[in-house]
């Protein structure tokens, strides 16, 4: 099978835990967001909002309050900009039929937005770091967030610096995660 330009964006795109100093450009990150418009959500809701933080004294703040804790995550101050992932819920489908069927509809909604942005920023060059581990009040106090606003993620970016350590990537075998018409079967 021939490997499609979306493959080698797929492959290049990684976690990025090193910038350098370099701004990144406010269009092209408005690209990159606007890129998030067209993942799938339950019932059409789009629940997905965006900040993008590039002011470097916010940029400062967020480093000073959002990291921390026993999961520190310290690398992200080398980061010129944050994108903070939040959901505006629904009612009926991210609270009512989420707790009928015990299926956070908005978490899928939001993974799907946030994938199309980190493909996005590598095929624009850019480098990504999705972080679940931050401190989400302090977020939602330093960004204004209302509290109708679910704080669902953050995502460090940036052009990644040329001393960041490579770290080899690996992956499990297609076979251990593809199975054929029921679990435990081979799909080759």
């Amino acid at each position: 099978m021939n490997k499609t330009c979306l493959d080698s964006v797929i492959m290049k795109r990684k976690s990025v835990r090193m910038y350098d100093e370099r701004e990144v450009d406010v269009q092209l990150l408005k690209t990159i967001i606007a890129s998030s418009r067209f993942a799938p959500s339950a019932c059409n809701i789009q629940p997905w909002r965006f900040i993008v933080v590039t002011d470097e004294k916010k940029v400062s703040l967020l480093n000073d309050a959002a990291l921390g804790g026993i999961v520190s995550n310290q690398w992200a101050r080398s980061a010129p900009a944050w994108i903070i992932a939040c959901a505006k819920k629904n009612l009926f489908v991210h609270d009512i039929a989420a707790r009928f069927k015990r299926i956070p509809y908005h978490y899928l909604d939001m993974g799907a937005a946030i994938e199309h942005i980190l493909l996005k920023a590598a095929e624009c060059g850019l480098g990504t770091c999705w972080i679940g581990w931050f401190n989400k009040r302090a977020v939602r106090g330093i960004l204004r967030i209302p509290r109708d606003i679910e704080i669902i993620s953050a995502i460090t970016i940036g052009y990644e610096s040329k001393n960041a350590k490579q770290r080899e990537r690996t992956r499990l075998a297609l076979n251990e995660i593809a199975h054929h018409n029921e679990y435990g079967k081979s799909l080759f």
